[in-house]
């Protein structure tokens, strides 16, 4: 039931992504458009610098909602080990990873708090970047309606499941509400939803640079609307890196806020480019620092259950 509701998603992402490529891929323009912005190397270090930021920031929101127990470096190498990850393989396992890196780093940190501190962390996420939507939404005046019965279905789901898992692991979810609790008492809360909604704005860097290194104009709301929409498009993730989906979601939000088919997609497939370049050069220097064999990364991903 879970892979056919992420599997039809995706696969209309995918065939979305198809007919894109079909009808607006012209290699004489995307080589040009990418000469133009490497040419603009001042952009290009400046986009990547706030990349790298918006992770500090992501593993200072990890450090500091397990207490300040674990080294901030063990967080950043987990968050860049997770990344890797992604890029390499066709399903979103970098998570898995990133739950095995810390305690493997830092031992006094169990796996069941990493595991759970990479949920809720998760859960921020996913609800910032929906804030953000849901804003964009709105200031961008788009004809959008959620129908009433899938929220009602969403909701009653989500009782139904706590409900059964209150009732049929009673010890692990008090154990783990007692590590919310305390993960998001006074300030702390505050520090950790602020880092992780700073850390996506800064992402947004990324599609802002590229368009004006190719002499065009996007306001940074819209940059920051349209990278949070991508990258919710990323839950469909059935190929490395969201290939695919990344360019059909981008190319689409682009298109909402003004820009023309094919100049959408040209912008997707040069920030998805940037985006895999930071991820090889990321995870090669967390190989170099904290090397994980092949071999311990395979164990991990079976583990996943």
């Amino acid at each position: 039931m879970k892979a056919s509701f992420k599997k039809i998603p995706a696969s209309l992402l995918l065939l979305a992504f198809v007919l894109l490529t079909y009808y607006f891929f012209d290699w004489e323009h995307l080589w040009a458009s990418g000469k133009q912005l490497w040419n603009k190397p001042g952009i290009v270090i400046a986009v990547m610098a706030a990349y790298f930021l918006s992770f500090t920031l992501k593993a200072a929101a990890w450090k500091a909602y397990l207490k300040g127990r674990p080294r901030f470096t063990s967080c950043l190498l987990g968050l860049f080990y997770s990344l890797l990850i992604n890029h390499i393989l066709p399903v979103k396992a970098g998570d898995i990873v990133r739950t095995a890196v810390l305690p493997a780093r830092d031992k006094q940190i169990t796996a069941e708090e990493a595991i759970h501190s990479v949920i809720i962390l998760r859960t921020l996420d996913m609800a910032c970047l929906a804030a953000i939507a849901l804003a964009g939404i709105v200031v961008f005046d788009l004809a959008y309606q959620v129908p009433y019965f899938l929220l009602l279905l969403i909701l009653v789901s989500g009782l139904t499941a706590f409900i059964y898992v209150k009732r049929s692991f009673p010890e692990i979810v008090d154990r783990h509400w007692l590590l919310l609790k305390g993960a998001f008492s006074g300030f702390n809360s505050l520090s950790i939803f602020l880092l992780t909604l700073t850390s996506w704005l800064l992402e947004a860097a990324v599609l802002y640079g590229t368009v004006l290194a190719l002499g065009g104009k996007i306001p940074i709301f819209e940059a920051v609307w349209v990278n949070s929409i991508t990258i919710a498009g990323q839950v469909f993730q059935i190929t490395p890196g969201g290939i695919a989906s990344y360019e059909a979601v981008m190319s689409f939000a682009l298109n909402l806020v003004g820009f023309p088919l094919n100049e959408g997609y040209t912008l997707a497939l040069l920030t998805h480019g940037l985006k895999f370049l930071f991820s090889y050069l990321a995870g090669t220097v967390s190989l170099l620092v904290f090397p994980v064999s092949l071999k311990m990364i395979k164990k991990w991903i079976k583990q996943r259950g």
